[in-house]
């Protein structure tokens, strides 16, 4: 039996050492590895991991479940307090949509994303 090796590409952004995914999305990713914290139920602090990132919503894993459509402030990035609603999940790693608009997102994460994130049409 012969093995097959699946390639994905991507590039390499040498200016935030970060890489974009090279898919049709309308909003470009990049992948990061950052932390961030948001308030549970009960008001306590929780930590999550973020592992992509567009100006739209962000990949995150957390310690726990979150239901589709739960609604919360993100801090993420050096403290930007963001509103995210959560799209999908699967299990404890989740796709949050920032409730801003994206042109918006673009102007607050202009430091942080490399500039192919941040054009959009």
């Amino acid at each position: 039996m012969s093995e097959k090796k699946l390639t994905v590409k991507k590039h390499t952004i040498e200016d935030n050492h970060a890489e974009v995914s090279d898919d049709k999305r309308r909003f470009q990713r990049v992948s990061v590895l950052w932390s961030g914290e948001y308030a549970d139920d009960q008001g306590a602090e929780q930590q999550c991991v973020i592992f992509d990132v567009s100006v739209n919503g962000v990949r995150a894993k957390f310690d726990q479940a979150l239901e589709i459509g739960t609604q919360f402030v993100l801090k993420i990035a050096g403290g930007v307090q963001l509103m995210i609603e959560v799209v999908w999940s699967r299990g404890q790693t989740v796709g949050l949509r920032f409730r801003d608009n994206p042109n918006k997102l673009a102007s607050i994460m202009a430091g942080v994303l490399p500039r192919k994130c941040l054009e959009f049409a």
